[in-house]
């Protein structure tokens, strides 16, 4: 197996670990940045809407602060809400200064790009930056296990093309491998977004919390053969939504925030799936009468104009809308400095848990990779530099690749089988509308998938492996979700229990953590609330 050594190893090349790679860098260390796809493609940020809340101009930090805690319904993690805030625009500023191409309006920050890869700017700008600096950046990498001691620590990587496995250690590790929407049916991730961290993670020693909560979109394209983009939502507050029935759906559920799909974004969720899923209602949204001034008012309205106003034809007819899996709150548990509970392992961007809380305030998600990236980047390099450098080679002999079975004699399990009942499963029982029965029936079920994933044999395709490792750890992190989902009996931002529909701070006003039991035969999930 081939081994590559380094002092700070990422894994994931988003946002948040390229600017952890650049502050790691600076501090004069060998860094390497691995991740499955080219290096800031396949992303999150990459697919993103390009936005960046809290620049220096239009809100001031305190509004910022009440926004993002009003957003996470009581259970943000204060300190780390007042390290976004406060650096937030230091960060943006430098995003400006190394030559992002943006707008600033009203405390944002808007990436200029092509529609639906607004993104795409913000990694041209990182990667620029980072290779500058000398990072080493490997793609085609998709991560089967992690090991971490205090004098080091390694994964093991396949490489895409079947048997090639490779090992790498360094003195630290920073994971920044992003959320997990594309667990669900219905998605705006890029499609290998499983939440492989999580499961990663919490295998290497870490503890997580809120992985309960999920945040889904309301209004994205549901239109058969066309993408599922997101609908901005002032754009959308310009036009009708309403069902096949012809009824107007803000006015039957009383939703009168604006706008809607930002500030009643989780009742407009809910309202949109007992219309379409349960009651086999289609929901459209009519913009034939918004103007070309109107739509273009502000810049994220304004990139969707060429391809969904006139490509996808909205100027022309209302098209059909549906929720979206889009973000996901919880994560791994941080300190201020992106430190994980297991020494050595660092964590930065939508893999981590606290900033949020129970749910997100637009724009927050891409400050915060550059605000606790850096944080990261920074703490880990000092990490490795109090490490010696020969000693994080004795880990090399507990990096071995997992087993698979083999297909001789037997059918080739069908990995895209399996993938599509995840999804189905998520969607249906663990995503905008939960109970206890349908949770604990989607359990069981994941818990199959996930028995079955560590028991496939593996055909001859050469991306066979890593999508047979991402089915294992996606399964894992799915029983992640619906299990914090099951304990928390309440109704708190983005997590709903019909059963539950309300929220009860006395019981459940704190942050659901989970870890696994002490190495055993049978390690298991162990669950505490803090608060």
């Amino acid at each position: 197996m081939e081994h590559i050594s380094c002092d700070v190893l990422i894994v994931g090349s988003g946002a948040a670990g390229l600017r952890a790679s650049i502050s790691a860098r600076e501090e004069g260390l060998d860094v390497c940045v691995i991740s499955k796809g080219s290096p800031g493609k396949a992303t999150s940020t990459f697919f993103s809407g390009g936005v960046f809340a809290g620049t220096e101009e239009g809100v001031s930090l305190e509004h910022h602060a009440a926004q993002t805690l009003q957003a996470g319904r009581g259970i943000n993690q204060k300190e780390l809400v007042d390290i976004l805030v406060g650096e937030g625009p230091m960060r943006l500023k430098e995003l400006v200064e190394w030559g992002i191409k943006g707008e600033l309006r009203r405390g944002y920050l808007f990436s200029k790009g092509r529609y639906p890869v607004l993104g795409k700017e913000i990694v041209t700008c990182l990667l620029a930056k980072a290779r500058d600096l000398g990072v080493g950046l490997m793609g085609g990498m998709t991560v089967a296990n992690v090991k971490v001691r205090e004098d080091g620590a390694g994964v093991v990587a396949n490489s895409g093309t079947g048997e090639n496995w490779i090992a790498f250690t360094a003195r630290a590790l920073i994971l920044a491998t992003g959320g997990a929407g594309a667990l669900y049916l219905r998605h705006d991730n890029p499609p290998r977004m499983l939440g492989d961290g999580y499961a990663l993670a919490l295998d290497a020693g870490a503890q997580l919390q809120d992985m309960e909560f999920v945040q889904f979109y309301p209004l994205g394209l549901a239109e058969p053969g066309v993408s599922r983009l997101i609908i901005p939502p002032r754009l959308a507050d310009l036009g009708r939504l309403f069902n096949s029935r012809e009824e107007d759906i803000l006015s039957k559920y009383g939703i009168q925030e604006r706008p809607a799909a930002e500030r009643a974004r989780d009742r407009l969720s809910q309202a949109l799936f007992k219309e379409i899923y349960r009651q086999k209602r289609e929901v459209w949204l009519d913009l034939r009468n918004v103007s070309e001034e109107s739509w273009c008012k502000d810049p994220f309205s304004a990139a969707t104009l060429e391809l969904v106003g006139v490509r996808y034809g909205a100027k022309n007819r209302p098209l059909r809308v549906a929720p979206m899996a889009h973000h996901v709150m919880g994560g791994v548990c941080i300190d201020s400095q992106g430190a994980t509970s297991v020494p050595g392992l660092y964590a930065a961007g939508e893999i981590t848990g606290g900033v949020h809380g129970a749910n997100r305030l637009g724009g927050n998600a891409l400050t915060e990779t550059q605000v606790f990236g850096a944080r990261a980047g920074t703490a880990a390099a000092a990490w490795a530099k109090q490490t010696a450098d020969h000693r994080k080679d004795l880990l090399l002999g507990e990096l071995v690749p997992p087993v698979f079975e083999s297909p001789t004699g037997k059918k080739v399990s069908n990995l895209a089988e399996l993938r599509r009942r995840l999804n189905q499963i998520l969607w249906e029982d663990g995503g905008i509308i939960r109970n206890k029965q349908g949770l604990s029936r989607a359990l069981r079920e994941v818990e199959a998938i996930r028995a079955a994933a560590l028991k496939l044999p593996v055909g001859d395709m050469p991306t066979d492996v890593g999508r047979a490792l991402e089915l294992r750890h996606g399964a894992r992190t799915a029983t992640l979700v619906l299990e914090a989902a099951l304990k928390r009996e309440e109704s708190r931002g983005a997590h709903f229990r019909e059963d539950f529909p309300n929220p009860d701070d006395e019981r459940w006003g704190g942050h659901l953590r989970m870890r696994l039991s002490p190495s055993g035969e049978e390690r298991k999930l162990i669950f505490d609330l803090r608060r």
